[in-house]
C-alpha cells in the first residue's frame, strides 16, 4: 500500500454546500483529500433548526454519529430519537431521513460511507463545484 502523508482538516475553513435553508453539508475527508481510493469518506452535514430532509437510500453501507442538537430519524419503517454521542449504522437499501422540525437547535452530525459515487450531496458539489472539496475563502472553478 502507498504510503501517505497524514492530513489534518479544521471544519470551520471548509467550504459547505447549501441545500436551500434547511441543510448544509462539508466533505471534510475523501479520495480526493487523502490521495487514496477507498478511503472511508466522511462528511459533515447540519440539519438546521426546524427542518427536515427528503431522505434517501444508498447502494453502501452508511454511519451517523450526532455531534449535537437533538432530533428523529427515520429508518425503513421506523423513526428513533437522535441525540448527541449516539452512532446509528444504516445498511444499504435502507431508506433513512432526518427530521430537526420539533427543535430550535442545529442538529450536527458526521457521516461515513466508503464510495463517494454513492453520495448525492457528493455528486452535487462535482457539479456545482467541480470538485469534492473548497475551503471558505477559495472560489469553486479557480
Amino acid at each position: 500500500m502507498e504510503k501517505l502523508k497524514p492530513v489534518s482538516v479544521e471544519v470551520s475553513r471548509v467550504k459547505p454546500l447549501l441545500f436551500g435553508d434547511s441543510y448544509e453539508s462539508r466533505m471534510i475527508l475523501d479520495h480526493v483529500i487523502t490521495g487514496r481510493d477507498n478511503v472511508i469518506q466522511m462528511n459533515h452535514g447540519t440539519v438546521k433548526a426546524g427542518h427536515a430532509l427528503g431522505g434517501d437510500t444508498h447502494d453502501d453501507d452508511e454511519i451517523y454519529y450526532i455531534l449535537s442538537g437533538h432530533g428523529r430519524l427515520k429508518l425503513g419503517e421506523d423513526t428513533i430519537e437522535v441525540n448527541p454521542d449516539q452512532v446509528i449504522f444504516i445498511p444499504a437499501g435502507v431508506f433513512h431521513a432526518l427530521d430537526n422540525t420539533g427543535s430550535d437547535e442545529d442538529l450536527k452530525i458526521l457521516t461515513f460511507w466508503r464510495d463517494w459515487r454513492n453520495n448525492g450531496a457528493y455528486a452535487e458539489r462535482l457539479r456545482q463545484w467541480g470538485k469534492s472539496f473548497v475551503l471558505v475563502d477559495e472560489t469553486p472553478g479557480e
